[in-house]
Formats: structure tokens, sequence, C-alpha cells
């Protein structure tokens, strides 16, 4: 009798908080993988076993709870992996896509504090043809951060939407263990307007400190006056700066987007700059098939790339669906073609094929 009048009590407690201040979590992920054909790696073709090509896998836990008086407390935990290992990404992390804990007011915004993705990403994704026809798509070597980075040690203030208009500022202390995020320290800024179906947007990102592999990555031989002969060789630049500023219109349909970014690696006297250039066409044949196509022209004397990407998609239900993507790359000026995240082509022309699969849960 003594256990169950204590155990009622302890029931009535637990009610009364959580009706006081009430709590969610929500598991979510993503699951998409599938087999690429590549014309050209190394000097051969080649059939991939690839995943996270539409979007990243993932698996993520987010909570909030509710401070009363319109405040709450949030936190994002987001892990990142490969199905066909079973092994982490984002270097074997744990929670490696993104780990934070903040406050979120009504009225003041949103304050948080961890591992996040920075502006670039968050603000500009949704104007380029990647967010669309996935990592292949994305520009020369991804120098903008446009398909997803990470700063360390980072605080992120997210102002509340005024009218369609928000703005964003981050500030990461240096990151010496990570130094492929942020090995010093780094600053992020973004404002965005949307009103009915037009959206524009702008950001920068500026890093101390900051590691390029620009051989693999541009498929480049010399970087910054340094030989690098198309290899991996990491490169710890000065100052990395990356901006950009995109619009989209959706007819309905039909939707188009255009984005423009600007980077600039600085060491010592040295210095170079990459601009690209992106325009994105998508539309819905019916509701359960989607098809979109861009254009990416890229370049940074005496470099250029041309890449064309299209991806027709169906749907089977809201949560699954298959793919079909086909992305070209041409380079100029002596440069190797090389689609992001894929091997460096032994020639200036790289094709990739793919047929995908993927869940949201």
């Amino acid at each position: 009798m003594k256990w169950k009048v204590l155990g009622s009590a302890m029931g009535l407690m637990a009610a009364g908080a959580a009706a006081h201040a009430q709590s969610s979590v929500t598991l979510y992920g993503v699951i998409d993988d599938g087999v690429t054909f590549v014309s050209n790696q190394g000097g051969h073709q080649a059939y991939r076993m690839d995943d996270s090509i539409s979007q990243g896998n993932r698996f993520g836990f987010r909570g909030a709870e509710d401070l009363g008086d319109g405040l709450k407390a949030i936190f994002n935990l987001e892990g990142g992996f490969n199905p066909n290992t079973g092994a982490s990404r984002q270097g074997g992390l744990l929670f490696g896509r993104q780990a934070y804990v903040g406050l979120q007011s009504e009225r003041f915004g949103t304050l948080s504090l961890g591992r996040t993705y920075d502006q670039m990403t968050t603000t500009l994704i949704r104007y380029h043809s990647g967010y669309w026809s996935g990592i292949y798509a994305f520009d020369v070597g991804d120098h903008d951060r446009i398909s997803g980075n990470w700063l360390n040690n980072v605080v992120t203030y997210v102002s509340p939407t005024i009218r369609g208009l928000h703005f964003s500022a981050q500030y990461a202390f240096n990151s010496l263990s990570a130094p492929a995020n942020n090995y010093g320290t780094a600053y992020s800024l973004s404002a965005a307007y949307e009103r009915g179906p037009f959206s524009i947007g702008a950001a920068t990102t500026s890093i101390h400190a900051y590691t390029v592999s620009p051989g693999s990555s541009l498929g480049v031989s010399s970087f910054l006056g340094t030989d690098v002969a198309f290899s991996s060789k990491a490169l710890v630049v000065d100052r990395y700066r990356t901006a950009g500023i995109g619009a989209s219109y959706d007819f309905g349909v039909v939707g188009i987007s255009g984005l423009y970014t600007n980077t600039r690696y600085e060491t010592g006297p040295n210095a170079s700059t990459t601009q690209s250039f992106n325009a994105t066409v998508h539309g819905t044949l019916r509701p359960d098939v989607l098809l979109a196509g861009g254009y990416v022209y890229s370049k940074m004397s005496p470099y250029q790339w041309n890449e064309f990407n299209a991806v027709l998609d169906y749907l089977l239900s809201k949560r699954t669906d298959v793919y079909l993507s086909a992305n070209y790359s041409k380079a100029n000026g002596g440069a190797r073609a090389v689609l992001v995240t894929l091997p460096i082509s032994g020639n200036d022309r790289q094709l990739a094929v793919r047929v995908g699969i993927r869940h949201k849960f």
C-alpha cells in the first residue's frame, strides 16, 4: 500500500510537470542508396554503389520544451551514416551533421550553441540545382560550401520573420581538433526575403586557416603558386571567404531559380577567386513525377568548368521515391573534370548516370 501511494504521488507530480512544460522529441532520418555509372574516374569507367547522393543519409533527434510566454528550449542531434557499410559519415563523428542546443522565442528569434551548417547552405541551397539533382550537381569542388558544410563551436542567431524578411548571424570559435571544418575562427551572415512565390537570399562565410584539397576537388595542377599535381594534397589557406546571392520564382507547375557565388582563397601574397553561375528549372509533370535540370558555369583563372545536370523523380509515396539522374562536367584551361564527391577524371570530361532510391522517416 505504501508503494502504491508513493507511486501515485509521483505520477501526479509527473503529470503536473508535463502540463506546465510540454515537451516533444522527434526521431527522423533519410536513407538514400543506388548505383552510379561513372564514365571516367582515374582514367577508367566505373560502377559504384554510392549513397547520400540525392540527400545525405542521416538519423536524428529533434526536441523542444515549452517554457511558457512563447519561449522554448530546443535541441538537435543528427548523425550521418553509410548504409552499405554501417560506418559513420563526417569523419566518424556520432552526431557529425548537427549537434546543438538553444532557446527559441516567437518574439526575439532563436539562439543556439554547438555544431551546425553555415549560412551558405542554410540560406542559399534552395536556389541551386543540386537541391533537386543531388550532390554531383553542386559547383566544382563545392568551393562555395552550398552542398552542406559545418562550423564547430558556433553561436547562431536567427531573427524572427517580419513581413517576409529575416536574417542570421554566426560566430565560430577556433576548432583545432577538426581542421576540415574551421581550424581558425569563422563567421557567417545571411538575409532572406520571401513574398508569395518569390524568394531572394544572400549569404557570406569567412574562415581563417581553412583546409582545401584543390588537386582532387577542383581537378587542377597548381593552386596559389603550389604544385598540387591533381592529387589529394591538403593545403591550409590563411583566409577563405565566400559569398552568394540567389533568387527563385514558383509559377506553380514550373519553378525557376538562379544563384551567383564568389569564393576567394588567400595565402600570404597569393590569392585566387572562383566564381559560379547557376540556373535551374524544375517542374511537376504530374503529382507523382518531378523533373529538374540545371546548368553551372564556374571559372578560376586559367580554368573553367561547364556542368549540366538533370533528374527524373518518381514518388512511390510521400516518404519513398526512386529517381534517375545524369550529371556531366567539362573542364577547360588544363583542368580535369571532377563531380563533387567522385574521384577525379583522367581527362577533361566526366559523366555520372545514377539510379537510386530514397526513403524518409
